[in-house]
């Protein structure tokens, strides 16, 4: 028999006929709800019910306080504490510490403490004897060990004379703030407890009618219940049911019994004795199951629930799966299998977990690290980005978002304008964030208004959006109450402060479900399980860390203080617990318990200790089971891909032909080298069209730093095209390192779209420094040669090839952009600029086009190429290929030549030079033979280490 079908029997026996005058004291109303089906099921007859209430709801009836919302407290005690003290903190400062201060205050009531002798500032242990002649030895003892090694009277810390400042307030803060919410009948739950348990306590309660009370399943009580609960005993009108009848209760030192043991004996018991079912098997009844992640935890319940005989008929209400985590109920719903569908949930979700709460939060962002004022105001990038491709701005705005996130990146713009934002969306409101903190709720209100009305739209209206409408009523509610509260009680506040007081009132909130509790599968928080029993538990997260929680509400009040004045602390807190957990293991023919086994982050991946209990307590004897999950490459992209027709259509596409321009479309260097170095790379980007993910660039990275040296260094020789570049000349402009930096400065600013106080801050600063650097040093290297005369500056050059594609010869054009053409005592240069590390020495022809070889010189196959196209318009000429390796350049016996080994030691002679660069040709060729032919697949490297920072990585999973 159930322990609230015990009650139920035992009402029913001594009150039948006088239940209008009974009132059920229980630990929550889903408690009322089972009790109320139990005795309507032991009469045939219609009858009267008892009054079923919480203990808060008891000591509201015996009295004329009302309890106020904690926002609205936490104003009022800045109100009382601005006006106890000459120089107050500013609210925004003051108002996390309110939070703790009412907590504290809220203690002391609660278990009846002096306040005035808690917050007494000890100077010397004589004080202690004087100050607290009334508590026990044991107490005293407690307080002379914490000021005794607290030394307060020693004023050389900083944190002493800091905890003392404040120390010294709490007292008269505490009376002047108590004496003020009593003068207007209001309370916080502890202040209106204490005003009834001390009436209680002088005989001074009035009782009104001739009622019977029962108290029944409940645990942990304050000082002030003990106090009302012995007045309403003395007066002969309260009866005790205690949930007792439990395996723990028979071990001395279970922490589980330690509340019922001390209630037992204040008390007593009024439950009367029942015959008990026969005692379930252990065998096979509970299982610990460790997981690899939270979410196995939800996808484990349909095979669970199949393994418990789950029937969705009369008994489905005796299952119950209980959440020790609540991150876990949108996973949990999810997982349900469809006979479950019509689940119960008791224990409402939390907002904070919706996907509209996620959106409010990308909305603080943005307002919190905003600049500017007005039309002015700038913001982060990437709170904006986050905001565009939220789902509630899409509701809002379509694709909008879409275009106008493209745009941001492209531009690179790393703080966006409000002007720019709010004139490019129909709802520029988003963005319209007001400078002052108390325009904040109404700014907020109205936009989730636009969203609830938005929520209406055709082909909006589903039961999803149903659920997010009701998400945005309760959010509306929330931003009213404290937009109310910041308008009546006229405190300025910071943006950011306000942010966070909407914050935390969305934190707290909880949107409850519908349905019908006592039908279909339970599901619950571990709370909402209190005297209520189940044939099937599963119990989810039992995790050390998640049950119980290290979460210990903030205090001001020091530990042994705590202690010697019966505060609560975290010694009762695991009592707690453990009676939370333990009485729900007296009923079930079987119990799951999972906990996650992967250490990430804090999370340690232990198990519970109440499930260690288990392991060694005889009691239960637990099986264990693992869920594994073999953890493999994904086999979605084999490791080699046979080439179609379609792919060669594809790659003719791209590479045939002429663009929109008139000219021939080019096979890139880059593309040649890819191929070389990973064919299935090549296949993402070139075949497939993957372009790698545009981002927003916060930082000028290595592609961005070459882009604006090339810039730079074309702009400062653009005007020597044609004529000699005089050594003085370049020596000049070499030293004139200011004017270098703001041609730099102009360059990155044209680069990455960003002003230039955005660039002189930073990282950036450096880069711009190193950027001069180099530059000067390639001007300075180059005033060192004899008769230089630059021909072109970043000038298109390319050549044709024959290749045979599917029985014909197409013409394909090979090349690209080349830095620099110019020529020396007569003779041409290929120059390429490279800022990255430099590479090894440029190797042999076969080394260039060997597919196998782990570590190829990209940087020569590209010079060389450039070389091959410019001779086919200066046959018999060598042109020689140059790399400006601008980490060396300044390096003594630097020389930029970087001519395969092919070609010998030095200059070659025109007829070796045309030779090589005749095989050089024809490895071209037979590169894009087999880049166009069908019978040479797309593979993947085997030099797993290219794969590290490769953008395609996730695709291969390597």
């Amino acid at each position: 028999m159930d322990f609230l079908e015990k009650v139920a029997r035992t009402l029913y026996d001594n009150h039948r006929d006088t239940m209008e005058r009974q009132v059920v004291i229980l630990p929550s109303r889903r408690a009322g709800l089972y009790l109320a089906k139990y005795l309507s099921g032991m009469s045939d007859r219609p009858q009267w019910a008892p009054m079923m209430m919480t203990v808060t709801e008891l000591f509201a009836s015996f009295s004329d306080l009302k309890i106020t919302e904690s926002e609205t407290l936490v104003f009022d005690l800045y109100r009382s504490y601005a006006g106890s003290t000459s120089t107050p903190l500013p609210f925004d400062d003051f108002w996390s510490w309110g939070e703790t201060i009412l907590s504290d205050f809220n203690d002391i009531d609660l278990w009846l403490a002096d306040p005035e002798k808690i917050y007494s500032n000890i100077s010397d242990l004589r004080e202690i004897d004087q100050k607290f002649g009334t508590l026990t030895e044991a107490q005293v003892e407690i307080i002379r060990s914490f000021w005794t090694s607290f030394r307060p009277e020693e004023t050389d810390s900083e944190a002493r004379t800091a905890f003392r400042s404040v120390w010294q307030l709490m007292g008269p803060l505490y009376k002047r703030f108590s004496g003020t919410l009593a003068t207007e009948g209001r309370a916080w739950e502890g202040m209106l407890c204490r005003q009834v348990a001390e009436r209680a306590m002088a005989d001074n309660l009035i009782i009104t009618g001739n009622i019977t009370y029962h108290v029944a399943g409940l645990n942990a009580l304050n000082n002030c219940e003990k106090e009302l609960f012995l007045f309403l005993r003395r007066h002969g009108c309260i009866h005790f049911y205690w949930d007792d009848d439990h395996d723990f209760m028979r071990k001395k030192d279970h922490k589980a019994a330690t509340f019922i043991r001390e209630n037992l004996g204040l008390f007593g018991n009024d439950l009367p004795k029942y015959d008990e079912e026969e005692n379930h098997s252990c065998e096979n009844r509970w299982i610990i199951l460790d997981t690899p992640s939270d979410t196995a935890q939800a996808k484990m319940l349909p095979e669970i629930l199949m393994e418990s005989g789950f029937n969705p008929g009369s008994d489905a209400a005796d299952t119950a799966v209980i959440l020790a985590d609540e991150k876990l109920l949108s996973p949990v719903l999810s997982s349900l299998p469809e006979e479950a569908r019509g689940a119960n949930v008791t224990m409402g979700h939390p907002f904070k977990y919706t996907s509209l709460y996620s959106f409010l939060r990308q909305l603080f962002s943005l307002a919190r690290y905003a600049s500017g004022a007005g039309d002015e105001r700038l913001f982060r990038a990437e709170n904006v980005l986050a905001i565009l491709r939220h789902q509630y701005f899409k509701m809002l705005s379509g694709d909008e978002g879409d275009r106008l996130a493209a745009a941001i990146i492209t531009e690179n713009m790393v703080r966006v304008e409000q002007r720019y934002l709010t004139e490019r969306v129909s709802s520029g409101i988003i963005f319209m964030i007001p400078s002052e903190a108390r325009d904040f709720p109404d700014y907020l209100i109205t936009l989730l208004h636009n969203l609830y009305d938005t929520s209406y739209n055709e082909g909006n209206d589903t039961d999803v959006m149903k659920v997010d409408r009701e998400y945005l009523r309760h959010a509306i509610g929330g931003a009213g109450r404290l937009r109310n509260l910041i308008s009546s009680y006229n405190i300025s506040l910071k943006t950011d402060t306000c942010i966070r007081l909407i914050d935390r009132v969305f934190r707290r909130m909880i949107v409850p479900f519908s349905g019908e509790p006592l039908k279909g599968l339970q599901i619950m928080g571990v709370l909402e399980t209190r005297a209520l029993e189940f044939r099937n538990v599963i119990f989810l997260s039992l995790n050390e860390g998640i049950f119980p929680n290290q979460s210990y509400e903030n205090t001001f009040i020091p530990y042994n203080i705590r202690r010697a004045f019966g505060l609560p602390t975290i010694n009762e807190h695991e009592s707690i617990y453990s009676y939370h957990f333990f009485r729900l293991l007296r009923k079930p023919l079987h119990g799951w318990f999972m906990y996650n086994s992967t250490a990430q982050g804090i999370s340690t991946g232990e198990m519970s200790r109440y499930l260690i209990q288990m392991r060694y307590d005889d009691t239960y004897s637990p099986q264990y089971r693992s869920l594994n999950i073999i953890v493999g490459r994904s086999t979605i992209i084999p490791a080699a891909i046979e080439k179609s027709q379609e792919h060669i259509s594809a790659l003719m596409r791209r590479y045939s032909g002429v663009n929109d321009n008139g000219d021939p479309k080019l096979i890139s260097p880059s593309a040649l080298n890819t191929w070389l170095g990973c064919r299935m790379k090549f296949y993402f980007r070139y075949v497939c069209g993957i372009d790698e993910e545009d981002k927003l660039e916060k930082e000028i990275d290595q592609r961005r730093f070459g882009n604006i040296l090339h810039g730079s260094m074309e702009e400062l020789y653009k005007p020597l095209i044609g004529v000699m570049a005089e050594p003085e000349y370049l020596r000049m402009r070499a030293a004139d390192t200011e004017e270098l930096r703001l041609l730099v400065i102009k360059k990155a600013s044209e680069e990455m779209h960003w002003k230039e106080e955005n660039l002189l801050k930073g990282k950036s600063m450096i880069i711009i420094d190193v950027l001069v650097r180099y530059i000067s040093e390639i001007l300075t290297y180059d005033s060192t040669l004899t008769d230089l005369v630059i021909l072109s500056l970043e000038e298109k050059f390319y050549s044709y090839f024959y290749v045979p594609v599917a029985g014909e010869r197409m013409k394909i054009a090979v090349g690209g952009i080349v830095d620099r053409v110019d020529s020396l005592s007569g003779m041409k240069r290929v120059v390429d600029y490279k800022t990255g590390s430099p590479k090894d020495k440029p190797g042999t022809l076969d080394d260039l086009f060997n597919e196998e070889k782990e570590k190829r010189n990209d940087a020569v196959l590209q010079t060389h190429l450039y070389c091959s196209t410019l001779l086919t318009n200066n046959p018999g000429e060598v042109i020689t290929p140059n790399i400006y390796w601008v980490q060396q350049i300044s390096s003594s016996g630097f020389d930029p030549l970087s001519f395969l080994s092919d070609f010998g030691k030095g200059i070659p002679r025109a007829d070796e030079y045309e030779k090589v660069m005749k095989c050089y040709s024809e490895e071209i060729n037979n590169l894009l033979t087999a880049l166009f032919s069908e019978r040479e697949p797309f593979v993947m490297t085997s030099y797993s280490r290219r794969c590290l920072s490769c953008p395609y990585r996730q695709l291969c999973q390597r």
